[in-house]
């Protein structure tokens, strides 16, 4: 946690601007571009794909319930988080996280309660949009970006 801190510093220092410079620079280190589990790591970024947390059983079952947006939001972190542990970090290295949901307004604070769990102290940069889905049974999808400590 102390060296996420004191690179995360060392980057804001330079500005809002140049901080993302700085960390793609930092991410040039030895790895270079490779495909990851739910993403792409660039050195020692990851940067996600979004993930929607719809009930699987809805592959084999178009009637099984989608789950709620508490649900959901479960699911796609729990997934975040898995994929995450097997790069060797973890959610409290995310660093910035977006949030698309289907319907911001009435479905922002549940997802908010779900959330909170999972980033229960030093929460990431977030932002949260409202999107028209293609399908009436995804209720959230969510991408991060985490940095990767060296081991």
């Amino acid at each position: 946690m102390n060296k996420r801190r004191a690179f995360l510093k060392s980057a804001a220092g330079v500005g809002g601007g140049a901080a993302l410079a700085a960390m793609a620079l930092h991410a040039q280190a030895p790895g270079g571009r490779t495909r990851a589990t739910g993403g792409i790591r660039v050195g020692n970024l990851f940067f996600s794909s979004g993930l929607t947390g719809v009930n699987p059983e809805r592959r084999t079952n178009p009637n099984a319930p989608p789950g709620d947006i508490k649900e959901q939001t479960q699911r796609v972190l729990e997934a975040h988080k898995k994929n995450l542990e097997a790069l060797g970090t973890s959610l409290e290295n995310v660093v910035k996280v977006t949030v698309f949901l289907a319907d911001v307004k009435n479905e922002r604070a549940g997802m908010n309660e779900t959330y909170a769990k999972f980033f229960p102290k030093d929460s990431p940069a977030r932002s949260a949009f409202g999107v028209t889905f293609p399908d009436d049974a995804t209720r959230v999808e969510i991408e991060l970006v985490a940095w990767i400590p060296d081991k």
